[in-house]
């Protein structure tokens, strides 16, 4: 569905959609993989063969479309026959490339086809004025490269009262939808900023994001954390809908404490009459109603079940919601006990605000592709905490697959020919791994691109052969070896120049890693109407600027931090933590933590850059009077959960990994800070990964050290330093201890409003600690 604005509500809809919306029924494809799931690629490429193997008086792609006009609004539906012979009576042909054979396609799924066929031919029979016509649903099987077909011939009348009821049915959604809009848009008009003043640079980040969403921009915002992001963007975002630049805005975070933040500010612009409507997308396991046990088990899920039959109801309850969001979605999904998931999924493209992760948009194995080619052109993203987004989108285009994986798979499944192209697949990747493994530097290993077709060829059988299986009987990590497999080969058929391929013999492993995503972060941005990154660590600015795309951005804003300069204490204390050194280091080390708490006791974050340097502090001070805590090591909840409430005491010193979730993503609100300790410059520890990316930018006439280890390691000490101060009342020291911090590469990648001071020995950081608490009234 497009909307073509700003004239008169006109909709654009294609066949297939209509199809979609009027005739699904039965249940949800149940399965790990949710049925037989081919790419576009492979399904134009089947559809091709047919259409070649087809005769002379044969048409194929051929253009159709019917305009309707409503009580509200015109919308067009179009489409393209596959197929279509004249001669000796008119045939319509729907070709579908399938992994099922005819004995496993679901009736659901032919039905559903069968559906879209009939359209075609009521269009064609209409435009042609015909007394009947054959409609002929093919289906080309990908692994056997076989047909079968299913063929049924329609009277006119038949035809076109299944025509018309579809057109009726849909015509009166798009009409309940237009007076939505009617009275989404009055309520925006006189939609005001939620709160009665701005903060400083708040209004300038509202204004910058209003004209970049008109005028189409790509633009990046750096604004410090307290200034109020959330309301900034999301308000003249909302204010874009009302005036027909954008059709729908997407809000992406890197956790959930990024969509905690646009829960709020909706609910501050929700004390206005406000008609919007804000849907929240999750992974399936966070929203899915059924117990554990009925996941695990055998039974059907009962919101799955039967549930394409009761979304016309939902739909329904959902058109008359003026003010639509997380609660009002949870109450409709239980009302008519529908898959919450699914549902989500259903409702996407009638919803004025989406919230969800990164991958929805930009990882290209989650992201919701069928949805972004009808609407990126008319959406907008807000990118919030981008700086997370360029390590995730490392690894999002990235892929690792080790023979031990393909083993797994080749004893789990039961059926010969796979095995033995698993087999075939597991020599192939050793040989590759055996013949380069000589080699220095190799960006491109020689005869890599001959695993390419066998590996997608052996994936796609494999989740063919899974999808038809009682999946619940397989354990989870078969289905993850599965995925694992799958993504390695679909990336390795698309190598770029960013890309480098790491061999590893002794694990028998290969790697593509992406070491600059830039490009593909660029090439998705750029689909959308306009993209907005902000953050309030995105410094060093030029370094992420880079970062998340190679062409200069259209707008670019530096905020001030809104709160008084003096009210945080920045010094710098020279210390080598340098690896070599880190064992010298514990003692002095020591002291200054003992130096800082016993000038000023309370609540204290001490970062180091690993585990093992960590354990190593924590022995050294562990027997003294100090009340020392350590971040946990194991990733369980209990064990969080309570170092957490130990960070909450009034009086602690939590030693945390840097570049962590405590470091980072850490917001106390009541329970305030009173200083971060940062040991060393939080440099990335070295790796393959590192060194690749180093010489990539080292050869694009960068400075590679900088970016792959000196801007993320200090955007690491900022972020750490930003836990300090997040209110105009908040004070407290941050305390760089690294003679690295002295050096004016360093110095000139911190903040502006760092009133940075030198502190050469203990008794003058006392000192200077007394001085800034005796400025505090």
């Amino acid at each position: 569905m497009t909307v073509i604005r700003p004239t008169s509500p006109r909709f654009q809809i294609s066949v297939t959609e209509l199809a979609a919306f009027c005739c699904k029924s039965g249940s949800i494809e149940t399965g790990a993989l949710g049925g037989s799931a081919l790419s576009l690629q492979q399904g134009q490429e089947g559809q091709q063969k047919v259409q070649a193997s087809r005769g002379p008086q044969y048409k194929k792609e051929v253009a159709v479309s019917k305009t309707i006009d409503t009580e509200f609004c015109q919308w067009k539906l179009s489409g393209r026959i596959d197929g279509l012979n004249n001669a000796p009576f008119y045939l319509v042909e729907e070709i579908k490339t399938t992994g099922h054979t005819q004995a496993t396609l679901p009736d659901a799924l032919k039905t559903l086809h069968f559906a879209q066929a009939k359209l075609y031919g009521a269009m064609v029979l209409e435009d042609n004025q015909l007394d009947a016509i054959t409609i002929q649903l093919t289906y080309f099987h990908w692994q056997s490269e076989q047909e079968f077909q299913f063929e049924q011939r329609f009277s006119a009348q038949e035809l076109l009262e299944f025509f018309n009821h579809c057109l009726t049915q849909y015509s009166h959604w798009l009409d309940q939808y237009c007076q939505f809009l009617h009275t989404r848009n009055a309520s925006l008009l006189q939609l005001e900023f939620p709160f009665t003043h701005y903060r400083a640079g708040q209004r300038s980040l509202s204004v910058a994001t209003y004209r970049d969403i008109r005028d189409g921009n790509q633009a990046i915002y750096h604004a410090p954390t307290g200034l109020g992001k959330t309301a900034a963007l999301v308000f003249p975002a909302l204010k874009a809908l009302n005036e027909d630049h954008i059709q729908q805005g997407w809000y992406l975070t890197a956790k959930n404490s990024g969509q905690i933040s646009v829960q709020q500010a909706v609910a501050h612009l929700s004390q206005q009459p406000i008609n919007i409507r804000v849907l929240y997308l999750k992974a399936k396991e966070k929203q899915c109603f059924c117990s554990e046990a009925m996941r695990q088990g055998d039974s059907p899920c009962p919101y799955q079940e039967n549930y394409y039959d009761r979304l016309p109801q939902a739909r329904q309850a959902f058109q008359a919601a003026t003010f639509f969001t997380e609660t009002e979605f949870n109450q409709l999904a239980q009302t008519h006990q529908l898959c919450p998931h699914q549902l989500s999924r259903d409702l996407l493209p009638w919803v004025d605000l989406v919230v969800a992760d990164y991958n929805y948009v930009f990882d290209p194995y989650s992201r919701l592709g069928d949805h972004f080619e009808q609407h990126s052109k008319t959406s907008t993203i807000m990118v919030d905490e981008a700086h997370n987004l360029p390590e995730r989108a490392r690894h999002m285009f990235s892929a690792t697959l080790g023979t031990n994986t393909l083993k797994r798979l080749r004893e789990a499944i039961g059926h010969s020919p796979i095995k033995s192209q698993l087999r075939t697949c597991i020599n192939k990747l050793r040989n590759i791994i055996t013949e380069n493994s000589t080699e220095e530097e190799n960006p491109l290993p020689k005869n890599i691109a001959a695993l390419q077709q066998p590996f997608l060829e052996t994936a796609q059988q494999c989740l063919e052969w899974f999808s038809e299986q009682n999946w619940l009987l397989f354990p989870q990590e078969l289905f993850e070896d599965m995925m694992t497999f799958t993504r390695f080969s679909q990336r390795l058929a698309t190598i770029e120049n960013e890309d480098r391929i790491l061999l590893s013999p002794r694990y028998w492993q290969i790697q593509i890693i992406c070491v600059d995503p830039a490009t593909r972060l660029q090439q998705i941005s750029h689909q959308f109407h306009s993209a907005h990154y902000f953050s309030g660590s995105l410094l060093p600015f030029d370094f992420f600027c880079r970062a998340l795309q190679q062409q200069a951005f259209q707008s670019q804003l530096i905020l001030e931090s809104p709160f008084p300069v003096q009210n945080q204490l920045t010094l710098c204390f020279p210390l080598n933590t340098r690896y070599e050194h880190r064992r010298a280091s514990h003692a002095t080390i020591s002291q200054l933590i003992n130096a800082v708490w016993q000038t000023q006791p309370g609540r204290y974050l001490i970062t180091l850059p690993s585990y093992d340097y960590m354990q190593q502090v924590y022995e050294q001070i562990q027997h003294s009077p100090l009340p020392v805590v350590m971040q946990p090591q194991s990733t369980d909840p209990v064990q969080r959960e309570d170092f957490l409430n130990q960070i909450k005491r009034d009086e602690v010193l939590a030693l945390v990994i840097a570049g962590g979730v405590f470091a980072e993503g850490l917001d106390l609100a009541q329970y305030k800070l009173n200083g971060v300790i940062i040991i060393g410059t939080c440099l990335p520890p070295p790796s393959e990964t590192r060194e690749q990316i180093q010489q990539h930018f080292q050869q694009n006439n960068q400075n590679g050290f900088d970016f792959a280890f000196r801007f993320p390691g200090m955007n690491r000490v900022i972020q750490s330093a930003g836990r300090v101060i997040r209110s105009e009342t908040d004070r407290g020291l941050v305390l760089l201890a690294d003679d690295r911090f002295c050096q004016p590469q360093y110095q000139q990648l911190m903040p502006q409003h760092w009133q940075l001071k030198m502190a050469r020995s203990i008794p003058q950081l006392q000192q200077e600690l007394r001085a800034f608490a005796q400025t505090h009234v």
